[in-house]
């Protein structure tokens, strides 16, 4: 089943329409704005019964089919969600350094901290996730 829902792309804050298909489920993946074309990642969750959909939409730093952006500092993690167990990914701006942050699974739309340590030379990096008190 198709919805139509409007999103504002995180680059130019224009309203756009999207199609998402329910019937895929939760998923994430990148589409061009069609005002701006830069990239937007887009996090579909979908409840069992497809009564209820929600969409966010980031930027995109790089694509989920592996094309690195031009300065490598993004890069894609896997991680278990600490609520559902789903295996996500996360997308990981390594030039911010040694990190910790918010963000809600794409699966089961529930806050996870996320901490990302950096060494110094940025040549390693390691991703830890937690279950957030709700």
């Amino acid at each position: 089943m198709l919805e139509e829902t409007e999103i504002v792309c995180p680059a130019c804050h224009e309203k756009i329409e999207l199609t998402v298909d329910l019937d895929a489920g939760s998923h994430s993946f990148v589409e061009d704005c069609s005002v701006c074309d830069e990239p937007m990642k887009v996090k579909v969750w979908v409840s069992e019964d497809q009564d209820e959909f929600r969409v966010t939409v980031t930027e995109a730093g790089e694509r989920l089919n592996g094309v690195e952006k031009d300065d490598g500092a993004l890069t894609e993690a896997e991680v278990t969600c600490p609520a559902c167990w789903e295996i996500i990914e996360l997308t990981i701006d390594l030039s911010a350094g040694s990190q910790t942050y918010s963000e809600d699974c794409s699966v089961c739309c529930r806050p996870m901290t996320v901490r990302v340590w950096v060494s110094d030379d940025g040549d390693e990096h390691t991703v830890d996730v937690e279950a957030e008190n709700e």
